[in-house]
């Protein structure tokens, strides 16, 4: 078929398309006058494209539209353009692989109505009738504009196909703990095409493959950017240690263990990087749902025991809170029971209710923390792996209750640092206010989260260079688990004395009587 193309021009709008203005050819044989311009329509009229019929002998273009009307002329010239685009070949190159497509595997929107419309105008205007009757009626053609865009979604679906055979996702590298052990697997780096290059390069060859063709490929080299994992721990083999170990035992029902085994499981293999906030929330997900496995158990709501979904998660939180005090990590969120937990000293519960109370640490070092939960039997156990400290050798709890009166008791803790037998620093932690389950309270206890200033010893940095870091998936909990040791039983004073590190009650509490000390040593609830 003859080039239906004389002349063209190619724009890009912001959406990347390329818009590609083509001159049809015209001519006007035995004519002394210039041939009308597109949109030189003289004085034209308004054109009834229902019922237009273009008169014989009209061209437009190189597309003879003689007794067509105005919606077959509107086929007719789509279809001459479709034709008029050459065969080319693209190849694209991306490191070692390669692509090649066709022209017919690009997909085109064309603007004819306008380049028609104007052709009817003309045909209908009195200057169409003196080239008439000044020309050649059997050779008659009208010059007119014909635009074309190329099918954003036909470009996306190259450059998407190329993406999903170069990419290839980053493996972080991971901890994995055997006992005491920890293993460490190396990272992968990863590759990603850059698709807004690629498109930019095969829209900007476009324009001159569909105009003239090509007998070999058009190669566009494509960008391939190398991804780096977010966290290595290269060069840490023999730093991260099993450096605190917590067990607490459960009096709970089965379905309260049930519910602590299953959020030990949601917490195992936690990892949290230099710096990073883990939430016991964000690892179990909503506990409320028996969708995800939580039972029933027991529960206290507003001051009362009930039965509600999830009840006993208290327990798996309290027992990964006093590991990670232990461990030296930094308390951001606790909240206290409106009772005492038996399973814990005084002070040293955490309560969770999701989402409003929840349990939040912080890992103050410059290497990762790995966090082993499991129960096994009614032993719940959960080990933390890190940095081990050189400004400490040891961290002790201590549990203290300070005041009370007929409703209710305060209870503190305080972490104590040790080095060589010798303490080197101190740290109040967040306090509780518990009330009596058998006395009637107007209102029980809101629990309270504190975040009081750290007294801890001076830190000694280890020369090793601060690794990158990131969170790996999960690690289920070893087969071999490391050695359980009983908790430590905490047995409260008759008459306990004030601790002078401690800020002084300003509240007028009665001080604490032998009754008191009974009542409290009954205190304390298993859940």
């Amino acid at each position: 078929m003859k080039n239906f193309f004389k002349a063209f021009t190619f724009k890009r709008s912001l959406c990347l398309l390329v818009a590609m203005v083509v001159m049809l050819s015209a001519t006007l044989v035995a004519c002394d006058k210039d041939k009308p311009q597109s949109g030189d329509t003289g004085a034209s009229s308004t054109v009834d494209t229902k019922n237009f019929v273009f008169p014989e002998n009209f061209v437009i273009g190189t597309v003879n539209v003689s007794g067509k009307t105005y919606e077959e002329a509107l086929k007719a010239v789509e279809e001459g353009v479709i034709t008029s685009i050459k065969s080319f070949t693209l190849k694209i190159e991306a490191e070692d692989k390669e692509f090649e497509y066709k022209d017919t595997d690009f997909q085109w929107d064309f603007e004819v109505e306008e380049a028609v419309l104007e052709a009817a105008e003309y045909a209908e205007s009195k200057d169409y009738k003196n080239d008439m009757s000044m020309g050649d009626p059997n050779s008659v053609s009208y010059e007119a504009g014909v635009s074309y865009t190329v099918k954003e979604e036909s470009v996306n679906a190259i450059v998407e196909a190329v993406a999903k055979e170069v990419n290839v996702k980053a493996v972080d590298s991971t901890l994995a703990v055997d006992g005491d052990n920890v293993t460490i697997s190396r990272e992968k780096v990863g590759k990603e095409l850059d698709k807004e290059d690629l498109t930019n390069k095969i829209l900007l060859e476009l324009p001159a493959l569909a105009t003239s063709g090509n007998k070999e490929p058009k190669v566009i080299k494509a960008v391939v950017n190398e991804i780096k994992p977010a966290y290595n721990f290269e060069g840490l083999d023999g730093e991260i240690k099993l450096i605190s170990t917590y067990s607490t035992y459960s009096e709970n029902t089965a379905d309260g263990n049930h519910n602590m085994a299953l959020a030990l499981e949601a917490c195992n293999g936690s990892v949290i990087n230099p710096g990073e906030v883990w939430s016991f929330n964000e690892c179990t997900g909503d506990s409320n749902l028996e969708s995800l496995g939580y039972r029933p158990a027991t529960v206290i709501m507003n001051g009362e025991f009930e039965q509600g979904i999830g009840g006993g998660i208290c327990q798996a939180s309290t027992t990964i809170y006093n590991a990670a005090l232990l461990a030296n990590m930094d308390v951001v969120e606790r909240y206290c029971h409106a009772y005492q937990s038996a399973y814990v000293p005084a002070g040293r519960d955490a309560t969770i209710d999701y989402p409003n109370l929840d349990l939040k640490l912080s890992n103050p070092t410059d290497y990762p923390m790995y966090m082993q939960c499991y129960m096994e039997g009614v032993c719940l156990t959960v080990n933390i792996f890190g940095w081990d400290d050189p400004s400490f050798d040891e961290i002790e709890i201590e549990s203290y209750v300070h005041s009370s009166d007929k409703y209710s008791y305060r209870a503190s803790s305080e972490r104590v640092y040790y080095l060589d037998g010798e303490e080197v620093g101190r740290e109040e932690l967040p306090s509780s206010w518990y009330d009596y389950p058998d006395v009637d309270e107007p209102e029980p206890t809101k629990p309270k989260a504190t975040k009081p200033a750290a007294t801890k010893p001076q830190t000694t940095k280890p020369q090793a260079t601060k690794p990158k870091a990131t969170k790996p998936a999960a690690t289920p909990a070893p087969e071999t688990k490391p050695a359980v040791t009983n908790p430590p039983v905490t047995t409260l004073p008759p008459e306990p004395e004030e601790i002078t590190t401690l800020p002084p009650v300003t509240e007028e509490i009665p001080k604490e009587t032998s009754a008191n000390a009974e009542q409290i040593s009954t205190a304390a609830v298993n859940y």
